[in-house]
């Protein structure tokens, strides 16, 4: 049988720049804006003008609902694409008549019944600890708003009812579709699973390396100080928690962050280690570049190649053009909602734009090579 390396999306048919050309637009809109926010004053400007969507009830379920999205989008996707392993795997052995692996087939319905209830009983504990979590300024508050916490716990029932349905979607789909219909094999789903998984633990590796080397903060740290003074009724119960979100001069953490310690996101934050008034966080993803949202909202993406009809990619269908275009909209809605909820600079997610495209683009070649003798016609 002809051997040749499998393409996403060849540029001999017409889907490829229908899929290319908005990336490469996106990418080059990224490259504006990091290139102009190279002068912090008007990464500074931008995340002032956005912050002002705060002020409207829409602007907050707006920016808690994709800031609770983005926490979850990654163990949907990855239950997924394990699901696609594992029965290749089983599918594989059959197949070569290994009776074992036929006799365990269980095993695969096993793991569909345990990554759902996982997924369930997760998302249940978290939404029934949001009333009475105590981020800093009291049990229900929420800290990102100074608000009560229905704003994110609202957002966070619409986001589990939502991915809840992917989920299961998902899970059927391969099971009843892909296997079923012996399609997991012959259309080599198993590389889709594979370049997503590889671009999740690589991508990830590299940006909680970044997020700790570059120590950049929040938009939200570097204004702590005027947030908190229109909400002093949180004073003194922020000032008894172990929560450190603004700059200390000897006050407890409620200032804002000097402008000579707000650097620009290309400059080395080195003297920031060694600054003990800045804020702290739990662990090195919780700083601001680069955005790990906007990556997880990549790796969703990457599930409509499982759409894909044949191992070619060269049958691209109304379907997952519509699937694109939707997700389209979701990424650029994510960017916008984390600038506005001030946990991101538009640099931050402009850069991750960049980086994640290039992410794609390097695994899909690289996984293409590595498993070259497999990818057969």
């Amino acid at each position: 049988m002809h051997q040749k390396q499998m393409n996403f999306f060849t540029k001999k048919n017409g889907g490829f720049w229908f899929f290319a050309l908005p990336l490469l637009i996106i990418v080059a809109v990224s490259i504006g804006v990091l290139i102009a926010t190279g002068w912090y004053t008007i990464d500074y400007q931008i995340a002032v003008e956005f912050a002002k969507g705060l002020t409207n009830e829409f602007g907050k379920y707006w920016v808690r609902f994709y800031d609770q999205l983005g926490n979850t989008e990654l163990v949907v996707i990855v239950i997924i694409y394990f699901a696609i392993l594992l029965e290749t795997w089983f599918l594989l052995k059959i197949n070569k008549k290994n009776t074992k692996f036929k006799k365990h087939y269980w095993i695969t319905t096993t793991y569909y019944f345990l990554g759902f209830s996982a997924w369930i009983i997760g998302n249940t504990i978290n939404l029934a600890l949001i009333p009475s979590t105590d981020e800093g300024f009291g049990p229900g508050i929420d800290f990102v708003l100074f608000d009560n916490y229905h704003y994110k716990l609202t957002s966070a029932i619409l986001v589990f009812f939502y991915q809840t349905i992917l989920l299961s979607l998902g899970l059927y789909y391969i099971r009843y579709w892909l296997v079923k219909k012996q399609r997991l094999l012959s259309e080599q789903y198993w590389l889709k699973a594979t370049k997503g998984l590889t671009f999740i633990i690589g991508s990830y590796f590299i940006i909680v390396i970044m997020k700790g080397t570059t120590h950049r903060i929040y938009y939200y740290n570097a204004i702590f100080g005027d947030l908190i003074q229109q909400h002093p009724v949180f004073l003194d119960h922020y000032l008894q928690s172990p929560f450190h979100y603004g700059y200390n001069l000897g006050q407890g953490y409620i200032n804002n962050i000097p402008e000579e310690w707000q650097y620009p996101w290309w400059k080395p934050a080195i003297p920031l280690f060694n600054n003990p008034n800045m804020p702290t966080f739990k662990s090195p993803w919780e700083y601001a570049f680069p955005s790990g949202h906007i990556n997880a909202t990549y790796c969703s993406g990457s599930a409509i190649l499982l759409f894909l009809k044949n191992k070619n990619n060269d049958k691209i269908n109304w379907k997952v053009k519509l699937c694109f275009i939707l997700w389209l909209g979701h990424v650029l809605s994510m960017n916008f909602a984390l600038i506005v909820e001030r946990f991101h600079w538009i640099s931050d997610t402009a850069f991750t734009f960049i980086f994640s495209t290039i992410m794609i683009i390097i695994i899909h070649f690289s996984i293409n090579k590595i498993f070259a003798k497999h990818l057969t016609l």
